[in-house]
């Protein structure tokens, strides 16, 4: 991410020596404009709003105080940084009503322009991660509402009617993946988030085809979605056997067999509810009423909040070893239950991790998991039972170690691990050196002194090891493989692919393919 900057001051060999200074940062900056006196460069900035201006107090036509006064004026998010001399230092401090976010005395050096140029940088990427994450959170919480009225758990019935009402005539399907790992692939446990992602995309490019943005899919389980399609948003090009053109592109690109369902219309929880349990009653009649008794137990949300409050009692005492004790305890105790009150606690514990993650660390990947229904009403045994608790508790654990480690790991450390989980997305220099805190430049150096490599090129080496995997197991596009690894262009990707390869993605795939063959 490039910020833009804006240069405001009437001298004008001051203002070329800023121009310089921000070509030195112009990693981070690119200069949007500049003008020689507030009134012009207002208008200049209506063009094109800029993240900071940088403005000398005293010009003609109109001041830096008056320039400050009209951008809060137009609600505008501008940064603004005002130059002054210390005979003007009390008279800037009334700026600061206007939102005034530094103040750089003259005269003044090069280090405070580039000292200024990235604080104000890092604080703009951890607004914008932070923006993300809110609306992230609003998303997550919007989709655990859905799934919740969905899975007959408690949810707030007025905002699920709501979400459901932005559709004039909501259908509901379910879709399922029966199987990700088998020998004629090459896929490995480590390689489902990568899987899951590209799924997605192509599950998502088809219904922004066909629906536009009249649609919602969200995750039941690591297998299991729903979605949400508004029929009268559907356009005149999707064919009438979409379904099994979605089934045929999965299968082509991924070479996984994509199952679904169609539910009808639903405009109520209650709708929700009743499709799931009749899109459930496929495993009998038995099973479905197992499911709502198990169900009817989660809705004892103050059993739930009590399980939450129980974890977050061993988790302060800062205590590892004994938050692994008292989780190993649980599943010892739920080992020695019956099976139908086995299922319920385990259901129960599952649901307070979950929950706990998605509330307190929704960074934590295991924070975008939802629970298994399926896979634990299949369990007929204690030890069935908890071992499919125990995944959960094993994530969970493994989770929050890490996350321990990484508040005491070296910013390296850190980083690295932030890159491995965040190569799919926008991922730069910026966006790490935010995560871990340090300034860009500085933090780039000391990447490149700790690993020999700068962090742009690991990144991309990261991204074209990822597209390998891709490349040999399915039939994606190269382009659609570009945008799933994280590059917006498919010509830089070919392009740093041949870099870091030494051939090209179709020349790769050519070649892989050929080798199995022998």
């Amino acid at each position: 991410m490039k910020a833009k900057l804006f240069i405001a001051e009437d001298q004008p060999n001051f203002r070329k020596g800023l121009l310089k200074l921000a070509g030195k940062r112009s990693t981070e900056w690119v200069v949007a404009g500049e003008a020689a006196n507030g009134r012009a460069a207002l208008s200049s900035m209506e063009q094109c709003v800029p993240d900071l201006l940088l403005t000398d107090i005293r010009m003609p036509h109109m001041d830096g105080l008056e320039l400050a006064e009209e951008i809060k004026a137009r609600g505008w998010g501008t940064k603004i940084v005002i130059i002054t001399g210390f005979k003007d230092f009390a008279y800037a401090q009334s700026a600061l009503k206007f939102g005034v976010l530094d103040f750089i005395t003259k005269p003044c050096v090069e280090a405070d322009i580039l000292n200024m140029l990235d604080k104000t940088y890092v604080r703009l990427i951890e607004e914008n991660q932070s923006g993300r994450l809110v609306e992230d959170w609003r998303r997550q919480h919007e989709d655990g509402q859905l799934r919740s009225a969905i899975m007959g758990m408690s949810c707030n019935n007025g905002e699920v009617q709501a979400l459901l009402g932005r559709m004039k005539e909501c259908e509901l399907y379910f879709l399922s993946i029966p199987a990700y790992i088998s020998a004629e692939k090459h896929y490995t446990a480590q390689d489902m988030p990568l899987l899951q992602f590209a799924l997605g995309n192509i599950i998502r490019e088809h219904l922004h085809k066909w629906y536009g943005g009249g649609f919602r899919l969200f995750s039941l389980s690591s297998s299991e979605w729903a979605l949400l399609a508004d029929r009268a948003e559907s356009r005149p090009e999707m064919p009438s056997s979409w379904l099994q053109t979605l089934a045929d592109s999965i299968q082509h690109y991924l070479k996984l067999a994509l199952a679904s369902s169609g539910q009808g219309q639903c405009r109520t929880a209650e709708d929700l509810r009743q499709a799931y349990e009749r899109y459930c009653s496929g495993t009998g009649r038995e099973a479905a009423s197992e499911r709502s008794t198990a169900y009817e137990a989660l809705l004892n949300q103050t059993a739930l909040y009590e399980k939450e409050k129980e974890i977050v009692s061993w988790l302060m005492s800062e205590d590892n070893g004994r938050l692994n004790k008292e989780l190993l305890d649980q599943v010892g105790r739920i080992g020695n239950m019956p099976p139908q009150t086995a299922k319920i606690e385990a259901l129960l514990l599952a649901a307070a991790l979950l929950r706990l993650v998605q509330v307190q660390f929704p960074e934590w990947r295991m924070a975008s998991r939802s629970i298994e229904w399926g896979s634990v009403y299949k369990c007929e045994s204690p030890e069935e039972i908890t071992e499919w608790l125990q995944v959960y508790i094993r994530e969970f654990l493994h989770s929050h170690n890490n996350w321990i480690a990484g508040k005491k790991d070296h910013p390296v450390k850190q980083a690295i691990r932030f890159i491995e989980e965040k190569y799919m997305e926008e991922c730069g220099l910026a966006e790490v050196a935010a995560h871990v805190h340090l300034n860009p430049s500085y933090f780039s150096n000391l990447f490149k002194k700790e690993t020999g490599e700068s962090v742009t090129a690991y990144i991309q080496n990261l991204r074209v090891q990822k597209a390998k995997l891709l490349l040999k197991s399915t039939d994606m596009k190269v382009f659609e493989i570009a945008q799933a690894v994280g590059f917006n262009d498919s010509n830089y990707f070919t392009h740093m692919f041949n870099k870091i390869a030494g051939l090209s993605p179709k020349e790769y795939r050519k070649r892989t393919s050929a080798t199995s063959h022998d």
